[in-house]
């Protein structure tokens, strides 16, 4: 389960964070994730990476129910 500490852990932001800032680090991080996942050929990493896509939607998913975004 995802914390607010958590979620902005995961984005590597600190709780004063605006909106706007939440939503450009999410998308920045999971651009950098995707490109990663892509262009490597080991499959752990791939892996990684890929858990790692789906825990950054798991932080947008929160900070939408809570309405920080």
């Amino acid at each position: 389960m995802i914390t607010e500490e958590r979620a902005f852990y995961i984005l590597q932001l600190d709780q004063t964070a605006t909106a706007e800032e939440i939503v450009e680090r999410y998308e920045n991080l999971k651009d950098q994730y995707r490109r990663i996942k892509d262009e490597t050929e080991d499959l752990r990493t791939r892996l990684a990476y890929q858990l790692k896509q789906i825990e950054l939607d798991d932080v947008f998913i929160f900070f939408r129910r809570k309405q920080r975004i």
